[in-house]
């Protein structure tokens, strides 16, 4: 007879933490949710702040008064996204 009630409270028992770990992980998800909508949410208003217009006409004007480092600049950079996007030969 105390093994069938035992066994019962440990299957109450077993719901019971399932419950709270179910509650506990709701909780962080909600919390880490809210989190990155805040994030993004900050990161869209800085966005629509830039005046990328101006980014441009800046550039132009360095580009125009230093040919030579931009193009060295260019070069690296060039360099740099194939050394990250090349394959590897093993397979």
């Amino acid at each position: 007879m105390d093994e069938t009630t035992s066994g019962a409270n440990t299957g109450e028992d077993a719901d019971s933490r399932f419950d709270k770990a179910k509650d506990f992980v709701n909780e962080k998800y909600s919390a880490a949710s809210d989190a990155v909508r805040n994030q993004y949410n900050r990161v869209r208003e800085k966005v629509e702040d830039v005046d990328f217009g101006a980014i441009t006409d800046q550039v132009r004007g360095y580009v125009r008064s230093n040919p030579g480092k931009a193009l060295l600049i260019s070069v690296g950079v060039g360099f740099l996204v194939g050394l990250l996007l090349r394959r590897d030969d093993s397979e």
